[in-house]
């Protein structure tokens, strides 16, 4: 029995330690910057584009390099990514063709954390969300979260306020699949560089996607698209530990 009892402990332990990983720099004290990357799905694995600033100083992870190894989050699994001092740079779901969180963990207040993250749907749409490891709110008080939990159910919810005719030229792109009418509901929904002005905007303005799905403060946007798109989807928190969770 007693060797029975060994036996489940030393289990246990090794299911938690595959449970907890920790990547990036080697080097981390209590108060450095943290990005903790959970995989809530029980059977698929995320992988995640790193890339560094760079400008990075040297207690960063990546300094001086743009394209870093990617991250791989097992099912379940939640890697705790030590980005070091003074990091700036991005974390890509599903190898880079996902929804894009950029963290800017310099601040501008010694002593005093202050934290920016966006969330970018431009270059690809996945279902995952950044946000304050301790739960808190953004500085002016509105949600934490960037990004989105579920991209189809976000556009499902506002596919029924077009016309039929609007909701077969979205369609006819290739960017969004599904059926048109009354009883009509999209089955995928995708995002590139190359998508329409219509396909921008109705992610952006109609579905009001929680990120920027296009470049902000650039010339050339969809009518209808503010001036600073992506300024509207930056947040800035008063914390130096972030958590990106994959649904």
């Amino acid at each position: 029995m007693r060797s029975l009892t060994i036996f489940l402990a030393a289990a246990a332990l090794f299911t938690a330690a595959l449970a907890q990983e920790i990547q990036g720099v080697s080097h981390y004290s209590p108060g450095d910057p943290l990005v903790n990357i959970e995989n809530t799905s029980p059977t698929e694995t995320h992988v995640y584009k790193v890339e560094g600033n760079a400008d990075n100083p040297s207690s960063a992870y990546g300094a001086g390099s743009w394209n870093l190894p990617m991250a791989t989050v097992l099912p379940g699994q939640t890697v705790h990514f030590q980005v070091g001092p003074g990091f700036i740079g991005a974390f890509t779901g599903s190898k880079g063709a996902g929804t894009r969180f950029e963290v800017n963990f310099r601040g501008d207040s010694p002593g005093a954390y202050k934290t920016w993250y966006n969330s970018d749907m431009e270059f690809g749409m996945s279902n995952t969300t950044m946000g304050p490891a301790s739960g808190s709110k953004q500085i002016d008080g509105n949600d934490s979260l960037a990004g989105e939990q579920d991209c189809l159910a976000k556009a499902n919810s506002a596919w029924g306020s077009l016309d039929q005719a609007a909701q077969q030229n979205l369609l006819d792109t290739g960017y969004l699949e599904g059926s048109t009418g009354g009883n009509g509901a999209l089955t995928a929904v995708h995002m590139d560089k190359q998508a329409s002005d219509d396909v921008i905007s109705f992610f952006q303005n109609i579905a009001q996607m929680n990120a920027y799905v296009m470049p902000g403060s650039v010339a050339g946007k969809p009518a209808g698209l503010t001036a600073a798109v992506a300024d509207s989807f930056s947040w800035s928190v008063a914390t130096n530990e972030l958590t990106i969770t994959g649904y």
